[in-house]
C-alpha cells in the first residue's frame, strides 16, 4: 500500500537515517524492527533467501511502524526491478554499479515515462493498493528512493558521474566488497580502502548527492553521521540474534559447570 516515504523525507531534511539489515526474510523480524524505531529496513534480496512473495510479507509487517522498506535487489535486472516496485518497494538499493551508464539504466527501469521505461500496471498492483490509490502512478517517480551502491575501484573512479545521474538519490559506499576488490577482503580499516573511500566521498559530495555506508574500524555509526553521511546501517538480524543467543548461553555456562560437578560427587554405598 502506498504511503509517505519517511526515509526520503529524512534525507531531504538533512537528517541522518539509521537502518538495519534484514537478511533472514522473516516478517516478524521486520515488524519488530519497524516498531523499534528504525528509519528504514534493508530487506536484503542480494544475500538473503527471500522470494518476492516473502518480501511482500515482510513489507506488510514493516508497515506496523514508520520505517521505510528498502529492497536490496539481487542485481540490476530490469524485470526484477519492475516486479518488486509493483509489489510495493518504497526504496531500492542496487548493488555493484560501476558506471554512469549502469546507473542510468537502473533509473530508467524504475521510473514511469517520460523519466524512464517502467512498465505500467498501476491500477492492479499492490504498490497502488490494487488501484485504490488512483494517483499512485503520478507520484511514484517522485516518492521512490534509489540508492546506488559503489563497491569496486572502477566504481570509485566513476563515483562523481554515477552520483550526477538524474534519479539517483544517494550513493552508498559498500566498504566490504570494495576491500575485497582491492585484494584486502575483510580489511575494512586498511589505508588503501580508506583512501578509496575518501576519493568517493569527495566526488559524490561535489555532485551534490548524499552518502550512505556501513561502520568500519575507527568509524562508528555516530562517527559517520558526524562526518556527513546521511544513511547508515550496521546491525544485521542474523548477527544480532546470534550474538544474543551466544550471550545467553555464556551467561548460563556457570550453572552448567556446577551441574556437572554435582553429578560427579560420589554417593554413599548402599548396605547389602
Amino acid at each position: 500500500m502506498f504511503r509517505a516515504n519517511h526515509l526520503k523525507a529524512t534525507i531531504e531534511a538533512g537528517e541522518p537515517a539509521l537502518g538495519v539489515w534484514l537478511q533472514l526474510g522473516e516478517p516478524s523480524i521486520a515488524e519488530i524492527a519497524s516498531l523499534a524505531g528504525y528509519d528504514f529496513l534493508i530487506l536484503d534480496n542480494e544475500h538473503g533467501p527471500a522470494s518476492i512473495e516473502t518480501t511482500i510479507q515482510c513489507m506488510r509487517a514493516a508497515q506496523a511502524g514508520r520505517a521505510t522498506v528498502m529492497i536490496r535487489a539481487a542485481g540490476q535486472d530490469p524485470d526484477y526491478l519492475k516486479r518488486i516496485l509493483d509489489a510495493g518497494a518504497e526504496a531500492l538499493m542496487i548493488p555493484m554499479v560501476e558506471t554512469a551508464e549502469q546507473a542510468k539504466a537502473v533509473v530508467a527501469a524504475c521510473k514511469y515515462p517520460p523519466e524512464g521505461r517502467r512498465g505500467y500496471s498501476a491500477p492492479t498492483v499492490r504498490a497502488s493498493g490494487y488501484g485504490t490509490d488512483p494517483a499512485y502512478a503520478a507520484k511514484a517517480n517522485d516518492t521512490l528512493f534509489i540508492c546506488i551502491q559503489i563497491e569496486s575501484a572502477k566504481a570509485i573512479a566513476n563515483a562523481g558521474k554515477i552520483a550526477a545521474v538524474p534519479g539517483v538519490d544517494m550513493v552508498f559506499i559498500g566498504v566490504a566488497d570494495l576491500a575485497g576488490d582491492l585484494g584486502l577482503l575483510g580489511q575494512l580499516g586498511h589505508a588503501k580502502v580508506s583512501a578509496q573511500i575518501a576519493k568517493a566521498e569527495m566526488a559524490v559530495k561535489k555532485a551534490g548527492k548524499p552518502l550512505g555506508t556501513i561502520p568500519r574500524p575507527g568509524h562508528t555509526l555516530n562517527d559517520l553521521a558526524a562526518e556527513g553521511y546521511r544513511l547508515v546501517a550496521g546491525t544485521a538480524d542474523a548477527a544480532a540474534l546470534r550474538l544474543t543467543f551466544e550471550a545467553d548461553v555464556k551467561a548460563f555456562a556457570p550453572s552448567k559447570v556446577k551441574g556437572a560437578r554435582k553429578d560427579k560427587k560420589p554417593g554413599k554405598k548402599k548396605k547389602s
